[in-house]
């Protein structure tokens, strides 16, 4: 039987998501442990100290509509794109009207640069620096806020 490569990407994903994940809520300086929630369509990210709850862009349908066309999303929430293998990235704001970050991520979970976008704006183009097998998009300034910077590591 042969397997696509596809799905082996979105097997080792989702089994990777439903693993526990720790550090994503602060309860002490020194004790940390996971958030007991979950959200419906959403898996749950640890950077850092911190917890991005995501819907999954997995398909070229789902990659090529991202976040276009919402007008709010919560701040703790944001949306992973998964590519079939590492690759250099470039995405752009087409009809998007919230404004965002995006975060680069390496196939080994490291975060590779992180940008900010603009709404609206189809000129520029956002560049990975170097091959991706991952993008966050998050809320402007969500990166910043909790203290994420390039090299630091997804949990996924």
């Amino acid at each position: 039987m042969q397997i696509n490569n596809r799905y082996l990407i979105i097997l080792s994903f989702l089994c990777l998501a439903l693993t526990p994940i720790t550090g994503c809520r602060k309860e002490s300086a020194s004790k940390i442990e996971p958030a007991k929630e979950s959200r419906p369509g959403r898996v749950q990210l640890g950077i850092g100290g911190a917890c991005l709850w995501v819907e999954v862009a997995e398909s070229e349908e789902t990659r090529t509509q991202g976040l276009m066309y919402r007008r709010q999303m919560p701040e703790d929430e944001g949306m992973l794109f998964v590519f079939e293998y590492p690759q250099p990235l470039s995405f752009w704001m087409k009809n998007t009207y919230l404004p965002l970050d995006i975060a680069f991520v390496a196939r080994d979970g490291s975060i590779l640069n992180i940008l900010g976008m603009k709404p609206l704006d189809e000129g520029p183009r956002y560049l990975s620096q170097g091959p991706a097998l991952y993008a966050i998009e998050a809320n402007a300034g969500w990166f910043r806020k909790n203290g994420i910077k390039a090299g630091d590591k997804v949990r996924f």
